[in-house]
C-alpha cells in the first residue's frame, strides 16, 4: 500500500468528520430557532370574531342559570324555614311531655306574645297559669329569631296566635301554618299542619288534603 495513502486517509476522515459536525450544527441551530418563531407567532390573542362568539355563549348560559340559582336559594331558604318551625313545635310537644306540664309556643320576642306574625320570631315556654301568655315568672325554653328573606309565616285561625301542647303530648288545638316566600301562594309556598295529636307534618301549600287554604294568609 502507498505510504503516502495511509498518511493521507486517516487525515480525510478526520477532516470529513468534522465538516459532517460542522454542517450539522449549521442546519440544526437555525431550523430550531425558525420553528420557535413561527410558533410563537401564532398564539398572539383571539380575533375579534372569536370574542364576539365567547362573550354571546357567555350572556346564553347566564339567561339560563341565573333564573335556576334563583330558585335554588328561594327552595332552600323556605325548607329551612319550615323546618325550624317544625323542629320548635316537636321540641315544645317533647318538653310538655318531659315536664308534664303545658308548653307552648307563640309568635313574638323574649318579652312576650304578640300578634300573629310568626315571621317576626317565636318563643317556646312553660305556661304555669294556662293562660298563654310568657309570663315574668315562667321559664322560657326557646326563642327563635325572625325568618330571613322577607318570607311570611301565618297560622289559620285556631293557631294563628299560639299553639299549646298538654302534659301528653296533644295540641290543644290543630291548626295548619302557611309559608310564603317573594313567589305568593302556589307550588312553591309551604304548610305545617299540626294534628290533634300534637305532631306535625310539612306539605305543599296546594296539597289536596289542605283543601282550606288558598292563601298567603296575610
Amino acid at each position: 500500500m502507498n505510504p503516502i495513502a495511509l498518511f493521507t486517509m486517516p487525515h480525510m476522515g478526520l477532516e470529513n468528520g468534522i465538516r459532517t459536525i460542522e454542517k450539522d450544527n449549521r442546519s440544526r441551530v437555525p431550523m430550531g430557532f425558525h420553528r420557535l418563531t413561527r410558533s410563537n407567532s401564532h398564539s398572539q390573542g383571539f380575533t375579534l370574531i372569536e370574542l364576539l362568539i365567547t362573550v354571546a355563549i357567555v350572556g346564553i348560559v347566564a339567561v339560563i342559570a341565573v333564573p335556576s340559582m334563583q330558585n335554588f336559594v328561594l327552595n332552600n331558604r323556605i325548607r329551612a324555614h319550615a323546618a325550624a318551625l317544625t323542629s320548635s313545635l316537636a321540641f315544645a310537644r317533647t318538653e310538655a311531655i318531659t315536664r308534664s306540664t303545658r308548653v307552648v309556643a307563640c309568635p313574638g320576642t323574649r318579652s312576650g306574645c304578640s300578634g300573629t306574625q310568626w315571621e317576626s320570631g317565636w318563643v317556646v315556654f312553660v305556661d304555669t297559669n294556662d293562660n298563654a301568655v310568657l309570663d315574668v315568672e315562667e321559664t322560657q325554653l326557646e326563642v327563635h329569631v325572625a325568618l330571613d328573606g322577607n318570607n311570611t309565616l301565618r297560622g289559620t285561625k285556631d293557631v294563628s296566635d299560639y299553639v299549646s301542647f298538654n302534659y301528653d303530648g296533644s295540641a290543644q288545638k290543630s291548626g295548619t301554618f302557611v309559608l310564603c316566600d317573594q313567589r305568593g301562594f302556589g307550588n312553591q309556598a309551604l304548610a305545617i299542619n299540626v294534628i290533634a295529636s300534637g305532631r306535625s307534618r310539612n306539605l305543599i301549600a296546594t296539597d289536596s288534603s289542605l283543601s282550606s287554604l288558598s292563601s298567603c294568609l296575610l
